[in-house]
């Protein structure tokens, strides 16, 4: 029981307060040509936390067999990189053999699978000394507040689209990305952090 809760919480405070896509600009790209596409950034989130799962269960249990203390930064961020390869080679694999080799699908698994959040994942896990459970919760959590940043963002796009008021040197990306900072800032207040100092 205890496992199941530690799971929740962490996902819940990967998701609320700890949201890396608004708060850190963690795989902001991906959510943002997500959000474009609002029939698509479902089946990409379940990407991203199945490869934030996976590679976060692996990880996690690699750092409980592995002492990192003496090892360089460098040495850890390699073996998390090749786990991250070898989830993103098995799935492309399964994905290949079941789908076939001209599944659309194939592009968007390497997209979710090598970005900035998934990578960061492991590494803030093993910063926070997570417990399994927590790893997994991080996990889940990150997909969700991956889809949180997303439909946010289409939200957003949608009435910056329809907005006759907004001078016409800020339509489109400029007023995307003033409306991407001002979430940003609301959820990094979350996070408890000392912004400008």
């Amino acid at each position: 029981m205890k496992m199941i809760s530690d799971l929740l919480t962490t996902a819940l405070y990967t998701v609320f307060v700890q949201n890396l896509v608004l708060s850190s600009g963690l795989g902001m790209s991906e959510a943002i040509r997500a959000s474009r596409k609002p029939g698509t950034f479902g089946i990409f989130a379940l990407m991203i936390s199945g490869f934030s799962v996976v590679t976060s269960a692996i990880c996690s249990l690699i750092d409980s067999f592995l002492t990192f203390e003496g090892m360089a930064y460098a040495v850890r961020a390699a073996i998390y990189a090749a786990v991250l390869a070898a989830v993103y080679l098995a799935a492309a694999f399964v994905l290949r053999l079941v789908l076939g080799k001209s599944s659309k699908l194939l592009g968007t698994l390497g997209i979710a699978a090598l970005n900035t959040l998934v990578f960061a994942i492991p590494h803030i896990n093993n910063s926070a000394a997570y417990s399994f459970a927590d790893s997994l919760g991080s996990g889940i959590g990150a997909g969700i507040a991956f889809v949180l940043a997303a439909a946010l963002i289409y939200a957003g796009s949608g009435r910056l689209a329809e907005n006759e008021d907004i001078p016409e040197i800020f339509k489109g990306t400029p007023s995307m990305f003033i409306y991407v900072a001002m979430l940003s800032l609301a959820f990094a207040g979350f996070t408890d952090s000392n912004i400008f100092g």
